[in-house]
């Protein structure tokens, strides 16, 4: 959500806030903690659990999706109600319980667990950026610094994570790399509370006349929040709400920002349809994208060789690599786009979008050829995962924060909130369909044999490039289509 912009006393255009640490410390663990559970799930629920791959996939699908939808509730909760820091505080503390209550989980339990998870993220995920946000005077050029400084504070927790849990759960099992996801919340909710009290983080949100509704006080939310955690349960469990009820919402949603684009004039019309059909190819990306965390996570664990010079590396280290290479390929990604001094235009947002989704096309093809060079324990080399995964990572940096431009460019000034939590849903709904395409990849149970495995996961992989090489054709034969019309409402 966007949220508006105070202007805190004190505060210089020349300096960051003095929050800045603290918020980036906050975020920093607080991502830990998530990481370490959304690199691990998908093997819990097979490895713990004995689910089958088609419904671990299903039920990361809905978890995922639900992650990044409960935001927009979360910071309209924010904005209305609670104000940022109470909504921080509220959402550290029920995650840090979410994780704390996976550690005692079993396989009845565990859909509350996650239903837990996903009302703390709903509160804390969009409130610490927009907290930040408004700890800079609009307009500050220090912002773009500042937002950078934090998303590095969010791969570094991403990179530890799968850095260190695997290697937790090896030595001491499951529960005990959830209760370091729980530590991590604790951590990072102290470090929050150290800067409120400390006085670097100095913000007093208005006072809004919807928290003056009685039925809309702390207890009352609280209330509501414990009736929701079943209801949230109940739609992880049940296969059906994953498999159709996600994607029917999403064609839904399509049909809704189309209507709204005719409702506006012929310029913003033309803009809003671009920034939709982006929005749409943005879903197609994601859903791929998300794999690492789905299929190719059960890939590697199962068919990729893992001792390297007599070493044995986790397979949570590999989704690691994709933070790394988003740090270091980030740095030259932001020079190269500074030093072209290039105007971004409707058509510039096509090409980044095009040359995205062939990336990670590309990067998912050499999972596919990797499965003909194994060794002889059929086993692949962990080196085609770095290379796929330095191609899936260039297409992410093309399109995530091309994306978030292309909102703030595209969308109209009075619909700009509103299509940045679309554009954030979107990443939800490719969650969603990122459970159903995994599918493709499931090995039945009574398949143990590496060699059988091998083809049903390059039948998968091929089919997410195709799929990829697909979209981005088609995007691209649009832009060209309709490139006349763009360049003519350009301003």
């Amino acid at each position: 959500m966007e949220s508006t912009y105070i202007v805190i006393e004190g505060i210089e255009k020349s300096k960051h806030p003095k929050a800045l640490p603290f918020l980036f410390l906050t975020e920093m663990w607080e991502r830990y903690g998530f990481y370490v559970v959304q690199g691990l799930l998908v093997l819990y629920m097979t490895k713990a659990y004995g689910f089958s791959d088609s419904k671990s996939y299903t039920i990361l699908g809905s978890f995922s999706a639900l992650v990044y939808i409960a935001p927009m509730i979360g910071g309209i909760i924010a904005d209305r109600i609670l104000g940022f820091k109470q909504a921080i505080l509220w959402g550290a503390i029920i995650l840090s319980l979410g994780y704390a209550f996976l550690v005692f989980s079993d396989p009845n339990t565990f859909y509350y667990a996650l239903a837990i998870i996903v009302l703390g993220n709903g509160l804390f995920k969009p409130n610490i950026s927009s907290l930040l946000g408004t700890l800079y005077a609009h307009g500050d050029a220090m912002r773009d610094a500042g937002f950078t400084i934090f998303y590095v504070g969010i791969n570094i927790g991403a990179l530890f994570a799968g850095l260190t849990s695997g290697f937790i759960k090896d030595h001491f099992g499951w529960h005990a790399s959830f209760a370091l996801a729980s530590g991590g919340l604790i951590v990072g909710l102290m470090t929050f509370m150290y800067g409120i009290r400390s006085g670097a983080i100095n913000y007093q949100a208005a006072m809004h006349e919807l928290k003056q509704k009685w039925f809309l006080t702390e207890p009352f939310l609280l209330f509501y929040g414990i009736l929701a955690i079943p209801l949230i349960a109940n739609f992880l469990s049940s296969e059906w709400a994953g498999k159709w009820l996600l994607p029917m919402a999403g064609v839904f949603l399509l049909f809704f920002v189309f209507w709204l684009a005719y409702k506006h004039s012929p310029r913003e019309r033309n803009r809003l349809i671009t920034l939709n059909i982006l929005i749409m190819a943005s879903i197609v990306f994601w859903m791929i994208w998300m794999q690492i965390f789905f299929s190719a996570n059960l890939f590697i664990d199962r068919l990729v060789d893992k001792d390297v010079f007599g070493f044995h590396i986790p397979t949570t280290v590999f989704y690691a690599l994709e933070s790394i290479f988003v740090v270091l390929l980030g740095l030259i990604f932001a020079w190269s786009w500074q030093s072209s001094n290039e105007k971004y235009t409707s058509s510039s947002y096509f090409s980044k979008f095009v040359l995205a989704i062939f990336f990670v096309g590309l990067g998912f093809l050499t999972l596919a050829f990797s499965t003909y060079f194994t060794n002889h324990h059929h086993l692949v080399s962990p080196l085609w995962i770095v290379s796929s995964y330095v191609l899936i990572t260039i297409g992410e940096l093309l399109l995530s924060p091309i994306g978030l431009s292309a909102v703030i460019m595209l969308a109209p000034r009075h619909l700009t909130g509103m299509m940045m939590g679309i554009w954030f849903v979107s990443l939800g709904f490719g969650g969603a369909f990122a459970g159903w395409l995994a599918t493709l990849s499931s090995v039945p149970e009574t398949i143990s044999d590496v060699v059988i495995q091998l083809p049903i996961y390059r039948k998968a992989f091929m089919s997410y490039a195709y799929l990829a090489f697909f979209v981005a054709l088609l995007l691209f034969i649009i832009q060209i289509l309709i490139n006349k019309k763009l360049e003519k409402y350009e301003s």
